[in-house]
């Protein structure tokens, strides 16, 4: 942000709200702020997101930011909530309580049972069970978005198994539930598909009206060709796991050095990433990581107000030097030649959370539910020819190991 945002009083930014903070600063390093054709002054655009019908801010908010930050968030043009089940009638965000029912949606992930997304199972009735017990606890009378959290493993097993369907169609007849979708993940570590893979399937043989899955610069063609058919089929997509390598750049004094180059003078990878991620029209919405109101006033401002520019450019053109060889894009290509079957992109994931995210509890927490973490490498180097980044993953395995083992 610039000098003159930062300079804001308290009072000034709760005045102005978040994207009015963020606005106000751009303009004043001389940048141009451009408004969304759909956004009001100062609030985020909203886009349609997909057969639901629903038209959702662009930054999706999350149940697990910090409640001070939800008021400015609805304030901002937030109005769909990721994982809201985790809310219960006590701990539902005044703010939200305060506004119609019918002008913010709500989304109830729904995981596998009897185990984690890769061992555990799929089961009707338990899940039926586990929404209307979430809806009973938090009184907010049904969920907008019934999601399948982390996804199928395979083509196969969601042709084989309605379950998870079945389950979402009779809370439906209910009236307890409203739309479909899935956050999908990749499954080559067990054998299973990619993540693009079964999405293109279920836009074609099941109901899923909407998908989430991970989505940074640089990332695979695949994932971008994945974006395009679904806007095509009319299919809602969430990117997540945005922010690859840009919490840890921000941490890195060589990197803020490189930075402080004119040529960069008003962005940040930060912001660059949000505005790179809104430029691609047929994204509905992304998840960003916010853990404080820097992080929500630098995000949601660039969402609401800014179109790229060269400084933008820039940055995230430095951003992708800086990650190349350090962070992982998640593709999970690598996962395929590995002989152990070591599930790396997880592992990598983990390490996202705690080096880019600051929340290394919920990392450790992920990384010890492993059958096979990074001490499991035999260092063959089969999977190094897979890697787009050019990482030693062996040696990055036993770094990570190190730091959440």
């Amino acid at each position: 942000m610039s000098d003159g945002a930062q300079n804001l009083s308290r009072r000034d930014v709760m005045r102005i709200g978040a994207t009015g903070v963020a606005a106000a600063g751009l303009a004043g390093a001389g940048l141009p702020v451009l408004a969304d054709d759909q956004a009001a002054p100062g609030k985020l655009p909203k886009r349609r997101y997909g057969r639901t019908g629903l038209e959702i801010g662009w930054m999706v908010g999350a149940s697990d930011w910090p409640k001070e930050l939800i008021p400015r968030a609805v304030h901002a043009g937030v109005n769909y909530w990721h994982k809201a089940q985790k809310w219960t009638a006590e701990t539902m965000p005044p703010a939200l309580k305060a506004q119609p029912r019918e002008s913010y949606y709500l989304e109830c992930v729904v995981d596998r049972v009897n185990g984690d997304h890769s061992r555990g199972k799929i089961d009707e009735e338990r899940h039926y069970e586990f929404v209307k017990n979430c809806l009973k606890e938090s009184g907010v009378g049904y969920y907008d978005v019934f999601k399948f959290h982390f996804g199928y493993h395979s083509i196969a097993e969601a042709k084989q198994n309605p379950g998870m369907v079945r389950a979402f169609e009779r809370l439906k007849k209910e009236g307890l539930v409203k739309h479909l979708a899935i956050s999908q993940h990749h499954y080559n570590n067990i054998g299973g598909d990619m993540a693009w893979e079964i999405m293109h399937y279920l836009a074609d043989h099941e109901p899923y009206e909407a998908t989430q899955f991970f989505y940074t610069y640089n990332d695979r063609k695949e994932v971008g060709e994945w974006i395009d058919a679904a806007k095509k089929k009319d299919i809602g997509t969430i990117a997540m796991k945005t922010m690859g390598g840009v919490g840890r750049a921000a941490q890195d004094q060589k990197f803020t050095k490189l930075l402080a180059d004119p040529k960069y003078a008003g962005s940040t990878p930060a912001a660059a990433m949000v505005k790179w991620l809104k430029s691609n029209e047929s994204l509905t919405a992304a998840v960003i990581a916010t853990r404080n109101f820097d992080q929500f006033r630098e995000n949601a401002g660039a969402a609401a107000s800014l179109a790229m520019n060269p400084q933008d450019r820039a940055a995230l053109g430095l951003l992708a030097g800086y990650n190349k060889g350090l962070t992982c894009l998640l593709c999970a290509e690598c996962v395929t030649s590995c002989p152990e079957h070591i599930g790396v992109a997880d592992i990598f994931r983990y390490e996202r959370y705690a080096r880019d995210y600051f929340d290394l509890d919920r990392a450790q927490k992920e990384y010890a539910a492993l059958t096979k973490n990074g001490a499991s490498c035999v260092g063959c180097g089969d999977c190094l020819p897979a890697c787009v980044q050019q990482i030693d993953i062996a040696a990055k395995l036993g770094d990570v190991h190190k730091l959440l083992g």
